[in-house]
């Protein structure tokens, strides 16, 4: 049995606890918490086990004028989106980044999609639990 990425997988559990201590700090309301868990699902779907899928979805996406015209005006949305909410976006890259490093260390490390999705899964779901917690025991105490 093969060790796990424990720095990898440390940094995935900061940035998630980072953000969802962020989130309680803003008192977002549990839609925004719905959503939040839906993007961790998500990306963790889409990193380890749909990502042959997605990957030849968006070749044929793109294999198209309308394909690439709409990719650009997708992108120029989310370009101002971010420039307006520049601090939940520097949470996300963070996040994003994170994952996708905790990702790559675990195929180094030959572990499977599935296993890959659910370690990163439970340590996502920690870091948020985590945040959530210790911003709850910081303003009760």
């Amino acid at each position: 049995m093969t060790k796990l990425p424990w720095l990898a997988l440390g940094l995935l559990l900061l940035a998630y606890t980072t953000f969802s201590w962020f989130l309680y700090a803003a008192h977002v309301t549990w839609l925004a918490w719905a959503a939040v868990l839906m993007f961790t699902l998500a990306e963790a779907l889409l990193l380890t086990t749909f990502s042959k899928g997605v990957r030849s979805l968006v070749r044929s996406w793109l294999a198209s004028d309308v394909g690439y015209f709409t990719t650009i005006i997708c992108a120029a949305f989310l370009v101002v989106i971010a420039l307006v909410w520049v601090r939940v976006f520097s949470y996300v890259v963070m996040v994003l980044a994170a994952e996708l490093l905790a990702r790559l260390e675990l195929q180094q490390w030959q572990k499977g999609r599935w296993q890959s999705f659910v370690i990163l899964s439970l340590v996502s779901f920690a870091g948020l639990g985590l945040g959530l917690g210790m911003g709850y025991l910081l303003r009760r105490f």
